[in-house]
């Protein structure tokens, strides 16, 4: 397998905002991620979230917290690039939900905020692409008032070593569980709840999940899932929109292993989650 078949989204996010095409796959996870803001938002009564960074997931970047904009919460998304900030807020601006739209050198792990500023930091399989990890947990962790939750990928996962992942390209380091527990922790964090999740029926490999739906027989969900599309291609920026209010339901149809023993998620599962909350 080469480099360039395993290192995607460094290399052509810009794709996704020019035809919002995701695929089956991202738009599964997006809508997996509500479940677990719904349960930080009734734990702790969220009011103010940051997402930062925004960067990191495969598709147009930074409209994670789109769900939290839905749900009133005033949202600050935090990107590295320009050129990536303006075209998520562009993307934002199709939906009509508000955001504040912050720009942090690419450099730097500084956030521009003051102390206990959101009662909610986050990120989603973005702190591998940070050179200096511990010093951006640690601003996480100083501009957080109620809750972290952080998503890594799941190195666990079966397909693990199918999809090798170059340390010049990413900080593999900072996807390690233990690592940013132990960063966070002495900074009075406690962790709430971990566990595995984004456990769809199809494997965590490099291909567009429709045509892995048709190599095992599913061919019909994945023809389904296709005619439901809009601009030629399947976003949940549709969804945001009012263009597809079905999405959510059709989508979460894949769902019914989300729920399975841990052996199992552990081993499946595309993602693992932390939730932590003041000590």
């Amino acid at each position: 397998m080469t480099k360039t078949a395993t290192i995607t989204i460094s290399h052509c996010w810009e794709d996704y905002f020019k035809r919002h095409d995701e695929g089956l796959g991202t738009t599964y996870e997006r809508f997996i991620l509500h479940n677990y803001f719904s349960s930080l938002k009734d734990c702790y009564n969220i009011q103010t979230v940051l997402e930062a960074p925004s960067f990191g997931m495969t598709g147009v970047s930074g409209i994670n917290s789109l769900w939290w904009a839905s749900q009133g919460a005033k949202v600050t998304i935090v990107d590295q690039s320009t050129t990536r900030l303006a075209a998520i807020e562009k993307a934002w601006q199709e939906t009509g939900l508000p955001a504040v739209f912050v720009f942090q050198p690419p450099n730097s792990a500084e956030l521009p905020f003051a102390d206990g500023a959101f009662d909610l930091a986050w990120n989603f399989a973005a702190l591998w692409h940070v050179k200096d990890g511990e010093k951006y947990l640690s601003e996480l962790s100083r501009v957080a008032k109620k809750a972290l939750f952080v998503c890594v990928p799941n190195k666990q996962n079966v397909c693990w070593v199918l999809r090798p992942h170059n340390s010049e390209e990413y900080e593999l380091k900072h996807i390690n569980t233990d690592w940013i527990l132990s960063c966070l922790t002495p900074r009075g964090w406690r962790l709430k709840e971990t566990g595995f999740f984004d456990v769809p029926p199809w494997p965590d490999i490099a291909m567009k999940k429709e045509n892995m739906l048709k190599m095992v027989g599913l061919g019909g969900l994945a023809k389904s899932m296709e005619t439901k599309q809009t601009n030629g291609g399947l976003c949940i920026l549709d969804y945001f929109s009012g263009k597809a209010p079905e999405m959510g339901k059709n989508i979460l149809k894949y769902g019914y292993l989300e729920d399975s023993p841990n052996w199992l998620k552990k081993r499946w599962g595309h993602h693992r989650y932390l939730a932590l909350e003041k000590a």
